[in-house]
């Protein structure tokens, strides 16, 4: 920070940081802080403390830097009327510089410059990264040619460097599918908090206690959580010169769960039996995860009465909302408010339709899929009918009693499992594949089960907690038990739950919808337990959890376990059609010159998945 203060030069784009914005610079040169994610409202300087950043690295902890925008036209602006200006215009930068010098290429001592774009993964290729920048990843595609998450991409191009710093910001966009957001929840979660200036109790600043006149908006303020005084436009130089930096995300350090409550000066909080960061990732390192919004500026246009206007007219349009909360506030928004609530039992249980899975499968069938779930002295178990752009119709539920280890129960599994269903023209078809979960009874020997039909019954078991329940990976772990010999998988529970939620609120057929029949299996005991849980909490301590009054879940969970079974052959189902189906349960007959039937054998077509 100090290097920025006595480089301050309008004309390169340094200036004297902001309050809030020191501890992003003291993050750079931390050593335990390895990655810093901004989630921000627009227009709170972080181009500039990039612009910052990168003339401390050249000039005091060279590196190779690579700064990713979101498109080639974005990295030429940034080239052009950012990063390029302090290279131009500050002389002790200047003085680093040789050798390659391009629009998007510089070299210096130490190291090089690289500004690339996120929509072109050849950004991303043969280069090894000590300073990474990413900028506006809320725009960043999802995939990019094919090869995955731009962020993943860029980030794969720091691991060989152990003291690598990862800074990232972005303002957000919709709620639900923000990259930022995302990001932010997987860090340590620091907010700036501020002392209310009648009582001294240190706060934040949130909307949920911002208040003002709509007939006057001179009148906006802040209601303080614990005095209930205002606090006011002309309070906020006072206030923000007496803030910190907070990290407000729950750790176990010293094998003790802890509550943050002392911080050092960049907010990371510190452990209350060692003193040391507390919040650590597994390389030892801290994320830190930052979130500013404008009621913290100083500047005219984000004044306390600025930010009521905006808000009163944004009340009146749900777009100028989304404006609103994106660019004023820093948070992601959508007012589909109710997206993962799910409808209640009746609603499921009445609209079930009248067709019969044991007479006939569905005409647009393209492959059964079937999910297990293990307790202690059963197996529960689900077969669905999979047609186009996931439309799903469920065939069967049912359970096979008795000690899942025991030999004869586990073949009385399989032959539920394999029961054939008859398309229109006659053929039939079985499960082609079946996912189980085996991490509810005696892990070891339900692999010993799965073991012998590994291609077609897939080992899975489930993590809904932690940070990993945040990320976008339905598949979060692959491993082969070493014993046993078996692969297992371990799935993203939380993210598959959301993608439950979603499909069984639909209400038009088609794409993705669930589909029941009217059969005794399917009663309104199953759609109870469809229906068990309901998403709770806020932030990163949102979860799934079992409805007060209810204790079993076993439908939901095998919906859950179905979808990533899905997800995870797709694009093998993808080439399948109502024709083609798989699965195909074929008879083999030889006929004799007497034209009588000699002998038969049946096969089941199943996958080779090794290319999936």
């Amino acid at each position: 920070m100090d290097w920025t203060i006595e480089n301050e030069n309008p004309h390169a784009q340094i200036y004297r940081p902001k309050v809030f914005q020191r501890a992003w610079l003291e993050a750079l040169e931390h050593p335990y802080i390895e990655t810093s994610v901004l989630q921000k409202s627009a227009r709170v300087g972080y181009a500039i403390f990039m612009n910052s950043s990168v003339g401390w690295i050249i000039c005091n902890d060279p590196g190779n830097i690579m700064i990713a925008q979101n498109t080639e036209n974005d990295a030429d602006k940034f080239s052009a009327n950012e990063v390029g200006k302090v290279l131009n215009h500050c002389s002790a930068v200047r003085q680093q510089l040789f050798g390659k010098n391009t629009a998007k290429e510089k070299s210096f001592l130490g190291g090089e410059l690289g500004i690339v774009w996120a929509t072109s993964a050849n950004s991303f290729r043969m280069a090894t990264i000590r300073y990474l920048f990413l900028d506006e990843v809320s725009g960043y595609p999802d995939n990019v040619d094919g090869e995955g998450d731009p962020i993943d991409l860029a980030m794969v191009r720091t691991e060989t460097e152990a003291q690598r710093k990862i800074v990232m910001g972005s303002t957000p966009k919709e709620k639900g599918t923000c990259k930022i957001s995302r990001e932010f929840k997987l860090g340590d979660q620091r907010y700036f908090y501020v002392p209310c200036p009648h009582c001294q109790h240190k706060q934040r600043l949130k909307l949920d206690n911002f208040r003002y006149d709509a007939n006057d908006f001179k009148s906006a303020h802040f209601v303080c959580e614990a005095c209930g005084e205002g606090i006011y436009e002309h309070h906020k130089h006072g206030i923000l010169n007496q803030g910190e930096w907070r990290a407000t995300r729950e750790f176990t350090c010293c094998d003790t769960h802890q509550v943050p409550e002392t911080w050092d000066h960049t907010g990371t909080a510190l452990c209350a039996i060692c003193g040391k960061p507390g919040d650590k990732n597994e390389r030892d390192k801290v994320n830190a995860s930052w979130h500013i919004w404008s009621a913290y500026n100083d500047n005219p246009n984000t004044s306390l009465a600025s930010i009521a206007a905006e808000y009163e007219k944004a009340k009146k349009d749900s777009a100028k909302m989304q404006t609103f909360m994106n660019t004023r506030c820093g948070v992601p928004y959508s007012d589909a408010g109710e997206h993962y609530k799910l409808k209640g039992f009746e609603q499921l249980y009445i609209r079930r339709e009248l067709f019969n899975p044991e007479s006939q499968l569905p005409k647009a069938t393209r492959c059964i899929l079937g999910s297990v779930d293990t307790q202690k002295y059963r197996f529960e178990y689900h077969l669905w009918a999979v047609g186009e752009n996931g439309e799903t119709w469920a065939l069967d539920y049912g359970a096979v009693h008795g000690d899942p280890e025991e030999e004869e129960t586990q073949t009385h599994l399989i032959e539920k499992l394999t029961q054939p269903f008859s398309q229109v023209d006659g053929r039939q078809l079985v499960a082609y594949a079946v996912v189980m979960d085996c991490n509810g009874h005696a892990w070891k020997a339900m692999l010993e089960f799965v073991a012998p039909y590994q291609g077609w019954l897939y080992a899975i078991r489930g993590d809904a907690y932690g940070k990993n329940k945040f990320k976008t990976d339905l598949t979060l772990s692959y491993s082969v038990h070493k014993e046993v010999g078996c692969e297992y998988r371990t799935i993203n529970v939380h993210q598959l739950k959301n993608k439950a939620a979603e499909r069984l609120n639909l209400t038009k057929f088609g794409k993705n919808y669930v589909h029941y029949p009217n059969t005794e299996s399917f009663n309104l005991d199953y759609f109870q337990m469809l229906t068990a849980e309901h998403l709770i909490g806020s932030g990163s301590n949102v979860k799934w959890d079992i409805k007060p009054g209810h204790k079993r879940n076993e439908p939901w969970d095998l919906l859950v376990y179905f979808l990533w079974l899905y997800e995870y052959l797709r694009p093998t189902i993808r080439l399948a059609s109502p024709d083609r189906p798989l699965g195909l349960r074929h008879l083999h007959a030889e006929q004799a010159q007497s034209d009588e039937l000699e002998s038969y054998h049946d096969g089941y077509e199943l996958s080779d998945y090794e290319n999936y």
